[in-house]
Formats: C-alpha cells, sequence, structure tokens
C-alpha cells in the first residue's frame, strides 16, 4: 500500500505559507481528499497548557503523552536528548495517521519533496528552494505592509489545488529527484483576492 502524496510550500518567513495551505485545505477536502500537514518550527514550542493534567504529566518525564476526546487524538512525544539535531521529516511523517491522500508540509525547504515556492515579488527565489526537490511552481506574492496576511487569487488557489490533486490521483506524487528545477515560473502567480 502507498503512503499519501507529500507535497511542500517552501519560501522566506512571511510569504503567506500559513495562510495558503489555510486555504488549501479546504479545497482538498471538497474534492474528498483525507489531508495532513506537517510543519517545521526552528524554536521549540508548547503544545499544551501549563497547569493542564497532560501537561503536568509531560513535564513529569512521560516519554509520550496522548490526549484522546470524541473529536480528536493528541500525542505529545519527547524526542531523546541524544536525537539528532536535525528534524527529520520521516519522523514527522511516520507520526501522521494511516489513511491520508496527501500530506501538505510547510518548510522542510532541504528535503527532496515536491514542492510550491513563495517568493516575494520584488525578489528572486532561493537557490536551495529550486534545487532540492522538484518544482511544481514558483508563486509570486505581491508586498504587503508588516503584520497583513498575504493573500492569494482563488484562481491561484484552484490552480494549486489542481496540480496537487493530480499528483494524488496519477499516485506518482513524489517522484525521484532529478537534481533540481529551472527556473520558469508556472502560470500560478498571485495578486489581490
Amino acid at each position: 500500500m502507498r503512503g499519501p502524496a507529500v507535497v511542500g510550500v517552501v519560501g522566506r518567513s512571511g510569504t503567506g505559507k500559513t495562510s495558503l495551505l489555510e486555504l488549501l485545505i479546504p479545497h482538498l477536502t471538497e474534492r474528498g481528499l483525507a489531508v495532513g500537514t506537517v510543519k517545521h518550527t526552528s524554536h521549540g514550542f508548547l503544545a499544551d497548557r501549563p497547569g493542564k493534567d497532560s501537561y503536568r504529566l509531560y513535564e513529569s518525564g512521560a516519554a509520550s503523552v496522548a490526549l484522546i476526546s470524541r473529536q480528536q487524538l493528541a500525542t505529545f512525544t519527547r524526542r531523546s536528548a541524544d536525537a539528532s539535531p536535525d528534524v527529520s521529516l520521516d519522523t514527522a511523517l511516520a507520526s501522521l495517521p494511516k489513511g491520508l491522500d496527501v500530506v501538505l508540509v510547510e518548510g522542510f525547504s532541504w528535503e527532496p519533496i515536491p514542492r510550491f515556492v513563495l517568493v516575494p515579488d520584488s525578489e528572486s527565489p532561493i537557490p536551495e528552494h529550486l534545487s532540492r526537490g522538484e518544482v511544481l511552481g514558483i508563486l509570486r506574492v505581491p508586498g504587503k505592509p508588516d503584520g497583513v496576511k498575504p493573500s492569494f487569487t482563488r484562481s491561484m488557489v484552484e490552480a494549486v489545488t489542481g496540480e496537487i490533486a493530480r499528483r494524488v490521483r496519477q499516485g506518482n506524487a513524489n517522484p525521484p529527484v532529478d537534481g533540481g528545477a529551472d527556473e520558469t515560473e508556472a502560470d500560478l502567480s498571485t495578486g489581490g483576492r
């Protein structure tokens, strides 16, 4: 049995990676696809609330704590102190439940996965973003004032959704890396809503 398609969204901080994923997920689920996500964070994070029972159990040294309700399941697992300092996409993917059709990955730009590259209008793509995995499209993001989320046109979101759905249907979502992509831009540029 094959695993889910894995498709990345990479770009500089503030280019709208999370905003784009927020728009893609409902479009993909409307097509009947089960969608998972993995987000890389450069810094640690607090996945539970201080004072809650689960937080207290984890802080007491438990290797793993699971929270479950009728609607949700969350597991917090401690990475061992002697684990590699590098963050592994494979480890994150292995922690996801079975039955997903596609996993959208935010970040992990060094991993050789197919990707959409978000680039501010006035800048050139980061060379590593183009060379580490198959480039499915370069998405130009118009400049916005600080604190304002980037916006994406409906047609661009639908085009990206269509490309991801096509790869899932083909079952060949993650072909071998061919050493990068050329710098031609797909017709997936962004603009105002």
